[in-house]
């Protein structure tokens, strides 16, 4: 199997795991708050990453000590991007919306890391991947207004979830193109992950602490029913450090715009979780804005003959 088509799978594992992870988180969070939930997710999976860093790449601190400042600044903001704030804001988005528009409102990422990676990594984009970007953009729109669009009105809960989880697709597109800058450095995929939930697990933890006491967080955790408990072991070992991990290393075989795209797969694996454990609705704003963005995407992978 080439490299290319190993990056594929890694991808498609990706979409899958990434898939399952909103109705999964959602069912914790009536124990967890989101912030409680995202420290406890960043603690468990920096105890897998770090003893792994440090056995199979005992030359990371030598790496490390390379890095001019300015590299140590895109690392550092890189993974407070791609945790705290990414993940933040999805998560906290993900409380007040739909598990379901959640995963649909995961195209907008590949939309702007296609525009950022053609303005900044210099990568071709097509003019039919353009008009495609457009389209799928505008139904990343629809996903957006459906609250207003289904009557619950501007200020409902569900629109500033589906508001927030916008602005962390926003964070995650940054996050893509600054880590895409350090693979020219050399920086493996396990390190980059590595870095990312450690620093996020710092940022998080400070934020955590300002607005809950520690016996109130002892209290949740002692406190929570068992599939609570799971559902954070599976966000932390296989949507956290498994899947970073593979997307990372996929990362290094492929463009960020065509590494990004399959994330567009996700809804497949969230929907029937989404419909038939969680009864969440699927109306017709979503169904409109679902099929606009799958149109934009088949026109933007439409590839033309030379």
């Amino acid at each position: 199997m080439s490299a290319r088509h190993k990056a594929y799978l890694y991808l498609l594992i990706v979409a899958a795991v990434w898939g399952f992870a909103p109705p999964i988180s959602k069912t914790a969070f009536s124990s967890f708050p989101p912030l409680i939930f995202l420290t406890y997710r960043f603690l468990i999976t920096n105890f897998l990453l770090i003893p792994l860093l440090l056995i199979f790449e005992p030359d990371t601190w030598h790496k490390l000590s390379l890095l001019k400042s300015n590299d140590w600044l895109k690392l550092i903001l890189s993974g407070i991007l791609g945790s705290t704030f990414q993940l933040g804001l999805l998560f906290w988005g993900l409380d007040l919306t739909t598990s379901l528009d959640a995963s649909i409102l995961g195209a907008i990422p590949p939309i702007l890391v296609a525009i950022g990676g053609a303005i900044f990594l210099r990568e071709k984009i097509t003019r039919l991947q353009t008009w495609g970007l457009a389209i799928a953009f505008t139904g990343t729109l629809v996903i957006v207004l459906q609250p207003v669009l289904s009557g619950q009105g501007l200020f409902s809960g569900s629109f500033a979830g589906n508001f927030l989880v916008f602005l962390g697709g926003v964070c995650w597109a940054i996050y893509v193109l600054i880590t895409k800058q350090e693979l020219k450095h050399r920086l493996s995929p396990l390190l980059l992950t590595t870095n990312m939930f450690f620093t996020g697990f710092i940022s998080i933890s400070l934020i955590t602490i300002f607005f809950y006491k520690p016996l109130a967080i002892s209290s949740m955790l002692s406190t929570a029913p068992l599939h609570a408990h799971l559902s954070v072991i599976y966000m932390a070992f296989i949507s956290g450090a498994l899947a970073y991990f593979l997307y990372q290393k996929a990362q290094s075989f492929l463009s960020a715009s065509e590494a990004d795209i399959f994330l567009y797969l996700s809804p497949i694996f969230t929907a029937p979780l989404a419909y038939f454990w969680l009864g969440e609705p699927i109306t017709v704003p979503l169904i409109i804005g679902s099929l606009i963005i799958a149109l934009g995407v088949i026109i933007s992978e439409i590839k033309t003959s030379r």
